[in-house]
């Protein structure tokens, strides 16, 4: 399972999302992204098998993720994607504790 945020979300001005102003519904559907699946490795990448996602659409796809392993740092790095009109590639940073 994945669970991506912007910084900087604000909260809705009312407990109930559906009666939110749409403008405020807009962002945070906009500034958030969930999903999750099983997964396959396979090499330097990992393939997501999306089971259930914020966005629907991307229900029942498999989205690539590269792989970087150095020591007790594990990247996780997407391919260019489309977002706000521009292509723009994500990383996830997991970083081992001793």
């Amino acid at each position: 399972m994945v669970i991506i945020s912007d910084d900087g979300r604000k909260p809705l001005s009312v407990a109930d999302k559906l009666t939110a102003p749409v403008e405020e519904r807009a962002q945070a559907f906009s500034t958030f992204l969930a999903y999750g699946g099983t997964y396959t490795v396979a090499g330097e990448k990992v393939i997501h098998h999306v089971e259930v996602s914020s966005l629907q659409n991307w229900v029942g796809t498999d989205p690539v993720r590269f792989v970087n392993l150095q020591g007790d740092r594990l990247v996780l790095k997407s391919p260019p994607l489309p977002r706000g009109g521009a292509l723009q590639s994500f990383e996830v940073v997991w970083e081992r504790l001793r």
